[in-house]
């Protein structure tokens, strides 16, 4: 029991260690689709066999960290009385202390995985809910492309807004207060 703790606290410092090696190489100027994994693992001070035991290639480094986030939110989720401005906040509060890590989102083009994990978080909101609609899919990811959208604007463009309060009615407003995953 006591070693598989210790890989899992291996892992994570692994984990850590590449995500620093990517802030430093997007620091540094370094385009990401430029980024190879040579590189990448010399910055982590990690060997090349270290990184693919645990990834297949650069973009499972911040992936990971998106379905950390993604579990960890659900889990939160499913401990309070969710409302849509409760979850709207929760993601705004979070993503306004990780902006570091969304704009490596973006810088590594990868919105589509991001934009699938909020559609998952909202289908778990729905069943949470026990909220059914013919077209559950298609709802979920469009709540999803518009989440991604608006903390887009508001981590990268908008750096000086700081009133979580007046941005979760907007969003809300927006989207007409997530209505279709709540009822």
């Amino acid at each position: 029991m006591t070693a598989t703790i210790e890989i899992d606290v291996r892992v994570q410092k692994t984990n850590e260690k590449l995500y620093q090696a990517l802030l430093s190489l997007k620091a540094s100027g370094v385009a990401y689709q430029d980024v190879t994994i040579k590189q990448l693992a010399s910055e982590a001070h990690i060997s090349r066999q270290t990184f693919y035991r645990h990834y297949q290639d650069k973009d499972d480094v911040l992936a990971s960290k998106i379905h950390a986030f993604k579990l960890a939110t659900l889990q939160q989720f499913s401990h309070e009385v969710l409302t849509p401005g409760r979850m709207i906040t929760t993601l705004l509060d979070y993503w306004q202390d990780h902006r570091q890590f969304f704009a490596m989102i973006d810088w590594a083009n990868l919105r589509g995985v991001f934009i699938d994990n909020i559609a998952y978080l909202n289908h778990q909101v729905m069943l949470m809910n026990h909220v059914s609609h013919l077209n559950e899919a298609f709802i979920s990811d469009t709540y999803a492309g518009a989440t991604y959208a608006f903390l887009r604007t508001y981590l990268l463009k908008d750096a000086q807004h700081q009133n979580i309060s007046s941005l979760v009615h907007l969003f809300l407003d927006v989207t007409n207060h997530y209505r279709l995953l709540f009822e």
